[in-house]
């Protein structure tokens, strides 16, 4: 059986422009039989929602698939009903689904608290945020400033609007995902072998990943998102607990964090991945597209 995933996303595939790891995790997700995507949302994140918006089209087309995708909200705080909004609510009236967030929440906390929402079909919200307490986001010990939990604290409140509605929720945010590398062999690997699509990724993110070693001396990128898409198709390659969450604000950043110590309702956190298997996976699914 195939699992219903509805996919928000924040592409900013552009050469020498923007993070890439959307667009693994988008072919990725098109790679993998396990899945019947029933609709793509774009949300801004990474770029501004035009283009964003206009990636998340391209992608689909490169895919040569007919996955409708829905234009979402522009900005943190928007709860009102866009085409995304409409397109995800849609979606849950036709049966159970799961969320894949890889951006921002606002387009899902904006759908999943309309009083007209089918919360009861939400299988799970898989998203690419979230940390236990004191864990900074540092690709190598090169890196003078921490990564910031953008996908959450571009808009927190909504993650705490999520949280407050006690859906099962899976967090495979930055402690998983750095566990994973893509190296520059790996994308020479799908330049030369790749359908037509994976190859126009692979050398659009050329760019990303010297930016990675350069700056970081990294043995390549992490391509966060794809760890998001992972979980649901190889479950087995992970490891995680089940702990209380909580949205607190500080005066320099929120926080979106996990542990046993604290109160708030439960949601499942990665926290390792099996990163040579994952890798192989990952890649034997990029290079099936056709």
């Amino acid at each position: 059986m195939t699992r219903r995933v509805w996919i928000d996303t924040d592409p900013a595939i552009t050469s020498g422009n923007g993070e890439v790891d959307d667009g693994f995790a988008l072919m990725q997700a098109f790679g993998s039989p396990e899945l019947e995507i029933v609709g793509i949302s774009a949300v801004f994140g990474n770029t501004e929602l035009d283009n964003t918006d206009t990636m998340a089209r391209e992608i689909v087309r490169r895919v040569g698939s007919a996955v409708p995708v829905y234009r979402g909200h522009s900005e943190e705080g928007a709860r009102d009903r866009c085409a995304a909004v409409e397109g995800l609510l849609r979606a849950l009236e036709g049966g159970p689904l799961t969320i894949i967030a890889l951006g921002p929440l606002t387009n899902i906390a904006a759908a999943l608290t309309q009083p007209d929402a089918v919360l009861d079909n939400v299988e799970e919200i898989v998203f690419v945020g979230g940390r236990r307490i004191g864990l900074e986001f540092r690709a190598t010990p090169d890196q003078e400033t921490p990564f910031r939990d953008l996908n959450f604290e571009l808009d927190a409140d909504a993650a705490e609007a999520l949280l407050a509605l006690g859906l099962p929720m899976t967090l495979a945010g930055w402690e998983v995902s750095s566990q994973m590398w893509l190296s520059a062999e790996d994308l020479a690997k799908l330049r030369v072998t790749g359908s037509a699509a994976v190859a126009w990724l692979a050398a659009a993110s050329q760019d990303w990943l010297d930016r990675w070693v350069e700056t970081f001396k990294a043995p390549g990128f992490t391509p966060f998102d794809t760890l998001a898409v992972g979980w649901l198709v190889c479950p087995d390659l992970f490891d995680g607990f089940e702990a209380p969450a909580e949205v607190i604000h500080t005066p320099e950043r929120p926080l979106f964090h996990v542990d046993e110590e604290i109160d708030g309702p439960r949601v499942r956190y990665l926290r390792g991945v099996d990163n040579q298997a994952f890798r192989a996976d990952l890649m034997r699914r990029l290079l099936s597209l056709t």
